[in-house]
């Protein structure tokens, strides 16, 4: 018979129970590396830095309610490349106007 090694499982450590659920809607503008311009949410907890929410992707920003300002084309959800990302900027609350407004 020959040894094999087996490779450990540990289970996943758990969340923190004041932090599930708790990332809200935040509006942002993406400029894009062909010019393209889109508005939309992502969502991040409360008081955490645009950097330090970029940091925990995997190369993937998650965007809800997204809007093509120049085409008028929305999108419920769309998945962007970070590698095609020029900047993010951050919106205010309130002030994004219908652009990136959810639909009921």
């Amino acid at each position: 018979m020959i040894a094999r090694a087996v490779p450990v499982t540990r289970p996943a450590p758990p969340s923190t129970p004041g932090m599930v659920g708790n990332k809200r809607p935040q509006p942002h503008r993406l400029h894009l590396a062909t010019g393209r311009v889109l508005e939309g949410n992502l969502h991040r907890a409360p008081n955490t830095r645009l950097a330090d929410h970029l940091g925990t992707l995997k190369g993937y920003i998650s965007v809800t309610d997204a809007l093509d300002p120049q085409s008028g084309e929305r999108f419920p959800y769309i998945v962007v490349n970070a590698d095609h990302l020029v900047f993010i900027e951050e919106l205010p609350v309130g002030v994004h106007g219908p652009a990136v407004a959810a639909t009921s």
